[in-house]
């Protein structure tokens, strides 16, 4: 059965470590597993040029031309071939869904919506246009399925029965991570950096841009500083046009603490995920932690502040230690107390990867798609 998968933001760099190009394709994954084919309806974004008071007219216009467009189309399609329900995924304030709505409405299918947030402090700012677009949108729409707590509380009073609410939880092929040897793993990262081998490794994944990502890196930084005598060495993954600033804040713990790896492939993660001891990553604002999710699917136990990202996908004091917010103190207090203690780690080795396997997988992803399109299809 076809299904209109799309997206009404620009998608970003597909390295990063949720969101864009990942999440149409674990999405469309998932939904290969539950028996459906997606197809990409339009290249059409609406996230462009906010700030320009004449855009937004423009590009309400351009997508009802599109969505006609789409429309026609669809219809001069064979039956079998015509998308049997519309799912958006990211819908927000920034990026509103002028296209799917009125394609679904004019085809008689159901509207779906994945990773929706309501952002209601907007209503009264320079979003506040976008913000009632995405306001119909959740009102409309058949199934909702979010992310996140903080995501499905921001929209539940704006859908019409709770019975339409879906939590999806963040969600990997596991595959990759059950066919790895942790301790050929870490041998072989050992040959390629300067690693001590009788040394606790931390790790850390991240994109090294500016924004949050960096205000992470250098929390984290400004914590690991704190630490005398550190036991550890830390593996920086990732790349970006910031990595000076992020060597910058990594520089005050000294040569042979801060190990920079570069960037890795999708593929080539699980092994170095599974080769280290600890991740450790503040995750600052961020709303998905789908880098912390991957380490726990390799036995990584996880310290990070008890942000939405973080508190979505680590249970505190089970799969890791989650700490207050911008806490240097507190943030690097929990690295001391997994980074000496290997029996604490290896009991919440174990517990994150059987709450990953149990919770976080791809098929158990595919099974409440299954779900919602079931009553969704049904009700329209």
């Amino acid at each position: 059965m076809p299904i209109a998968l799309y997206a009404p933001a620009e998608l970003p760099d597909p390295s990063a470590p949720w969101g864009g190009p990942r999440l149409m394709h674990m999405l469309a994954r998932a939904l290969d597993i539950a028996g459906y084919h997606t197809i990409a309806p339009t290249e059409f974004r609406s996230d462009g040029g906010l700030e320009d008071s004449r855009q937004p007219a423009a590009l309400e216009r351009k997508a009802a031309r599109q969505a006609r467009k789409l429309v026609t189309a669809y219809r001069d399609l064979p039956a079998v071939a015509r998308p049997e329900a519309w799912l958006t995924c990211d819908l927000r304030h920034t990026a509103p869904d002028l296209i799917g709505p009125a394609v679904a409405e004019a085809l008689g299918i159901p509207y779906l919506l994945v990773g929706a947030s309501y952002a209601r402090a907007e209503a009264s700012g320079a979003h506040a246009r976008w913000l009632s677009y995405t306001a119909r949108a959740i009102a409309r729409a058949r199934a909702v399925l979010s992310l996140t707590a903080e995501d499905e509380e921001s929209i539940r009073p704006l859908v019409p029965s709770t019975a339409r609410l879906y939590r999806l939880a963040p969600f990997l092929d596991l595959a990759p991570y059950r066919a790895i040897d942790r301790e050929a793993a870490r041998r072989a990262l050992a040959d390629a950096l300067p690693l001590d081998l009788g040394r606790p490794w931390l790790l850390a994944v991240a994109t090294m841009q500016t924004g949050a990502a960096l205000a992470s890196w250098r929390l984290l930084g400004r914590s690991l500083n704190l630490i005398a005598d550190p036991p550890w060495q830390l593996v920086v993954v990732g790349e970006g046009e910031a990595r000076w600033l992020v060597e910058e804040a990594l520089a005050p713990l000294g040569s042979g603490l801060a190990i920079f790896a570069g960037a890795r492939t999708e593929d080539a993660l699980p092994a170095v995920y599974a080769a280290c001891d600890l991740y450790v990553w503040p995750a600052y604002q961020e709303a998905l932690g789908m880098a912390m999710l991957e380490a726990q699917a390799a036995g990584l136990p996880v310290v990070a502040q008890d942000w939405p990202g973080a508190a979505a996908v680590v249970t505190n004091g089970e799969t890791g230690l989650l700490t207050p917010r911008h806490d240097d103190v507190a943030f690097a207090g929990a690295v001391v107390e997994l980074s000496t203690n290997a029996e604490q780690r290896r009991a919440m080795s174990a517990a994150a990867a059987a709450r990953v396997q149990k919770q976080h997988g791809i098929e158990s992803a595919a099974a409440t798609l299954q779900r919602a399109l079931d009553a969704a299809l049904a009700d329209a």
